[in-house]
C-alpha cells in the first residue's frame, strides 16, 4: 500500500472498500434468489461462513454465469476481510487480464489487485490499476448515475493522494443527500468523510464524522462494519487524548468484532485498550488484555506496539 497509510488505516479503509464493492453486485444476487438462501445474511455476520458458503455454491454453478459472478464477489470480499492475501491475489491475477467480464466485476478485480500491489511495494503497477478502476467507475456512473459510485470514486482518490478533492466531493454528497434514510449509503458517506478528515489533519471533524457514522452502522446491521466504525471512532478519540471515551469504544469494538469472527479487529482493539490501561496505571487489566491478543493477527506497526507493551508488563 502506498505511503499515505499506516497498516491500521489501510486495513480499516480496505474493509470499507470491500463492502462498497459487494454492494455493486447485490442486485444481481437478489435477482437469482441468493438472498432467499440466506447468503446475504451469512455474509452480513461472518466472512468465514460467507467464504465457506460461497465456495460450496460455486461448485454447482456455471463459470462466468451471472450467479457465478455474484458468488465470486462474495468470495473475494470474504478472502480480503479474512486477510487470505495470497489466495485473493491468485484469484485476481487469474482474471485480471480477461476483458470478457462485467464491468462491476472488473472494478473489483482491479481494486483488490491494485491494493495487493501497493501493499507489497509495487507502486507503479498498483496505481495503474487504481486509475483503471476509477475510469471504469466513472463510466458506470455516467451510464447509471449513483451516489454510492461517487463514494467509491472518492475512496479511490484516497489511494492516489487526492484528499482535498475527495473531501469536497463527499461533503457535496452530504449536503445533497442530507435527508437520506438509506443506512448503507449514510454509513459509507460519513465513514469516508472520517477517513479523509484524518488524512487532511481535521481531527475534530474526524471525530464528528465517526460519531455520525455509528447510528447508521447499527441500522445497517453488519457486525463487522459496526466494529470497524467503533474502532475508528476510538482511534480518533485516542489521538485527541479522549481516553475514557476511547476505552468504551474499544470495548464495544471487541464485542462486535468477535460476533463477526473478525479476530484481526478484536486484536487491534485489545492492543490499544491495553495501552490506555497501562498508561492509566492499571497494569493488571493491561496484562489481562495482553494475554488475550492473538499475536498472529498483528502486523506492523501493531506488532512493534505489541512487543513494546510486552516489555512494560
Amino acid at each position: 500500500m502506498n505511503t499515505y497509510f499506516s497498516f491500521s488505516a489501510k486495513y480499516s479503509l480496505m474493509q470499507w472498500t470491500s463492502i462498497l464493492l459487494l454492494v455493486l453486485y447485490l442486485p444481481v444476487a437478489k435477482s437469482h434468489g441468493l438472498e432467499n438462501q440466506s447468503m446475504g445474511k451469512v455474509c452480513q455476520i461472518s466472512p468465514a461462513d460467507c467464504l465457506e458458503k460461497a465456495n460450496l455454491e460455486l461448485k454447482s454453478v456455471k463459470e462466468k454465469s451471472r450467479i457465478w459472478f455474484s458468488l465470486m464477489q462474495y468470495k473475494l470480499s470474504s478472502l480480503f476481510l479474512l486477510q487470505h492475501v495470497e489466495e485473493l491475489n491468485e484469484v485476481t491475477k487469474r482474471w485480471i487480464h480477461d476483458e470478457d467480464l462485467p464491468v462491476p466485476f472488473q472494478v473489483t478485480l482491479y481494486m483488490y489487485y491494485a491494493k495487493y500491489c501497493l501493499f507489497y511495494g509495487e507502486k507503479k503497477e498498483g496505481i495503474k490499476y487504481i486509475y483503471k478502476a476509477k475510469k471504469q467507475l466513472a463510466l458506470m456512473n455516467g451510464a447509471y448515475p449513483s451516489p454510492i459510485k461517487l463514494i467509491e470514486i472518492a475512496n479511490l482518490q484516497l489511494y492516489i493522494g487526492e484528499f482535498s478533492e475527495a473531501y469536497a466531493s463527499l461533503n457535496a454528497l452530504k449536503t445533497k443527500y442530507k435527508n437520506s434514510q438509506n443506512p448503507h449509503f449514510m454509513m459509507e458517506l460519513h465513514g469516508h468523510l472520517g477517513h479523509v478528515a484524518r488524512k487532511l489533519g481535521y481531527f475534530d471533524e474526524e471525530i464528528a464524522h465517526w460519531h455520525a457514522t455509528v447510528p447508521w452502522s447499527y441500522k445497517y446491521g453488519n457486525e463487522q462494519q459496526i466494529a470497524a466504525v467503533l474502532f475508528n471512532l476510538a482511534q480518533a478519540q485516542n489521538l485527541k487524548k479522549q481516553y475514557t471515551s476511547a476505552e468504551k469504544n474499544y470495548l464495544k469494538t471487541i464485542i462486535h468484532a468477535e460476533n463477526a469472527k473478525d479476530l484481526i479487529k478484536a486484536s487491534h482493539a485489545r492492543l490499544y485498550l491495553a495501552e490506555i490501561k497501562l498508561m492509566k496505571g492499571d497494569k493488571q487489566q493491561a496484562h489481562a488484555l495482553y494475554l488475550m491478543i492473538n499475536e498472529k493477527k498483528l502486523e506492523q506497526p501493531h506488532l512493534d506496539k505489541y512487543i513494546a507493551l510486552k516489555k512494560q508488563l
